[in-house]
């Protein structure tokens, strides 16, 4: 997907109020009306110029005097979830009296909106201010950033889950843990398509931690505005840091996925299909109701990769195979080792059963273990060689128990 143009609309230089040192002539001309071209006077020349010469969502210039302090109020309905944009910024125009900002443009309603622009120097001070429409903004998964913040136990607006003061050190570990993982995370998911970036403010989309029990989800407003709320205690029980990353990595996808005839009205899929380029528990993707989850005594692992239809809801079209994952890598190492070993060992117990046969038919043979020499060298060598047999599985027993351990002990 991507952003619309931002719409540039320039402004004649216009100067709307102002205030000097010293009182301005009764009946002096008005110089906020555009196109007005008052003649000069005394008091005119004592006055601070300014003019508004770019207003856009994300860009204001100005004209005004060498070396005037200025501020800029950016006046934006960030509407019911959005953070919108810096509500103030300041600056000193140059020696030719240019001064230009630039700022975030987060999520907000698209509609009509407000520069003000007050500037002073010596002589004075003078206002002056824009209007500028903010344009229709649709998410993309390829660049948007996010916000991430910690819900205190007094709660949060529209929320009404009672929080629970004893979790606030496990909501630290998961906030801690998406902070540091979640950037990599969301290129890793996208297969190093897409790109998100953590801010301290004016993202376009906030994540609010909770210390404690719901279902996390993702809100979209009428307006268009969107956040997410994550509970670090859900229905199958606390949520280790480690999968909060993937549950924020879920509900992300919830901004473009999924809609249409194959996902229902939850917006996660129908169906459970396997991505063929996918491995282990990331195999049918992250937009599934329920995730599919590896559970096993001590580990519990979530996908955190996104499927190949899931990346082509977000717009993408040519899409990479996954990098291999290092889990499933070390898997498959182990599974080879493991059917090498388990080879090996049936093959000697196989040769050890035969000689059991042999050293029973010779008991059998002589019931009193009295037997001709020849017999008795026979017996003694297959004795020798099942016993050499029996350490030899014994060990290699050993060696397959143990990785049957590092297997077992893989997330994957």
């Amino acid at each position: 997907m991507g952003s619309y143009n931002q719409l540039v609309r320039r402004f004649l230089p216009v100067v709307l109020a102002f205030t000097t040192a010293c009182a301005g002539g009764v009946g002096a001309p008005r110089t906020g009306d555009a196109g007005a071209n008052p003649l000069p006077d005394a008091s005119a020349a004592q006055r601070v110029p300014l003019a508004v010469t770019l207003s856009k969502y994300g860009s204001v210039k100005i004209a005004t005097s060498a070396g005037a302090s200025c501020t800029l109020s950016i006046r934006v309905n960030a509407g019911q979830f959005g953070d919108g944009p810096p509500a103030t910024l300041s600056g000193v125009a140059d020696t030719g009296g240019v001064l230009a900002w630039t700022y975030p443009t987060p999520l907000v309603p698209a509609g009509r909106s407000s520069h003000f622009v007050e500037c002073a120097d010596t002589r004075g001070s003078v206002t002056a201010s824009s209007d500028f429409d903010v344009p229709l903004k649709t998410l993309d998964a390829r660049g948007f950033t996010v916000r991430t913040r910690p819900v205190d136990v007094t709660g949060l607006s529209g929320v009404q889950t009672q929080l629970d003061p004893s979790l606030v050190p496990a909501r630290d570990a998961v906030l801690a843990r998406i902070n540091a993982a979640l950037s990599n995370e969301w290129s890793l998911a996208t297969r190093g398509l897409g790109s998100l970036n953590l801010v301290a403010a004016s993202a376009d989309i906030a994540i609010y931690v909770l210390p404690g029990h719901g279902t996390s989800f993702h809100s979209l407003a009428p307006d268009g505005t969107q956040r997410i709320l994550l509970y670090i205690v859900g229905d199958n029980g606390a949520i280790s840091p480690e999968n909060a990353v993937a549950v924020a990595l879920h509900e992300l996808g919830h901004i473009w996925c999924c809609f249409g005839p194959d996902a229902g009205p939850d917006a996660h899929w129908l169906q459970k299909i396997p991505d063929p380029l996918l491995q282990g528990v990331d195999q049918y993707g992250l937009m599934t109701h329920p995730v599919t989850c590896l559970v096993k005594p001590g580990i519990e692992s979530c996908p955190n990769r996104f499927s190949d239809r899931e990346l082509r809801t977000m717009g993408f079209t040519d899409i990479p195979a996954p990098p291999p994952n290092p889990c499933v890598s070390r898997a498959n190492e182990l599974a080879l080792q493991l059917a090498s070993q388990k080879a090996t060992i049936d093959d000697e117990k196989a040769r050890a059963a035969a000689l059991q046969v042999q050293i029973q038919a010779i008991e059998a043979q002589y019931p009193s273990r009295i037997a001709p020499p020849d017999v008795y060298a026979t017996y003694q060598s297959l004795l020798a060689q099942y016993n050499g047999l029996a350490d030899d599985i014994s060990a290699k027993v050993a060696v397959y128990n143990a990785l049957v351990v590092q297997r077992n002990a893989l997330a994957c």
